[in-house]
């Protein structure tokens, strides 16, 4: 029907090594070595970790999820090391990122931004930062901007580091732009 509102904008893309930008820009972190380079994200529920692993499966990457003993119970998700992944760390080091250069967010790179680091509260849908990369905070809200979802810094007292998304309107938009929820997904955590 026209004018009706998908139900998963996907902005018509395929999907792509480049969605990884939303593990980025929420609580994800990447790495070089040997010439490739690996995202990995640390989460606190095996769903997450698993909705992770079959995200990064889907754009061709293995990937693995194992308790972190480092961090408690945390699970640690990380892909393989791969030269696929290089260009997105070219965009991730640290100097570029001072750069001011703006990352696109698409629906599908938000999806896994919700899925690592989103959760839903009374005062609106709160997407994770890492509170270690601070550097990374600007460039996330902006993004978020750009896509129709201008969002409040929350700070650790307001359940952050986070980018909180309110309104009917705003949180409408975010649904869209992530679609469905996964079946192992706790439908509280869901947008």
């Amino acid at each position: 029907m026209p004018g009706q509102l998908p139900l998963f904008e996907s902005d018509g893309a395929e999907l792509s090594v480049d969605d990884l930008d939303g593990v980025l820009l929420g609580t994800g972190h990447v790495v070089r070595r040997d010439g490739q380079a690996r995202v990995s994200v640390l989460v606190d529920e095996v769903w997450r970790a698993e909705a992770l692993c079959a995200e990064f499966d889907a754009r061709g990457l293995d990937t693995t999820y194992e308790i972190n003993r480092d961090e408690g119970s945390a699970l640690l998700v990380r892909s393989a090391l791969t030269d696929r992944l290089n260009p997105i760390a070219d965009r991730w080091q640290l100097g570029r990122r001072r750069t001011g250069r703006t990352i696109k967010l698409t629906g599908a790179a938000l999806r896994l931004w919700v899925l690592c680091a989103g959760r839903r509260t009374e005062a609106g849908y709160l997407l994770g930062l890492a509170p270690s990369e601070e550097i990374r905070w600007a460039p996330a809200g902006a993004a978020l901007a750009e896509v129709g979802l201008t969002a409040t810094l929350v700070g650790p007292r307001g359940g952050g580091p986070a980018y909180r998304v309110t309104s009917a309107k705003r949180l409408a938009r975010l649904a869209a732009l992530t679609g469905p929820r996964p079946d192992m997904a706790p439908e509280y955590v869901w947008p």
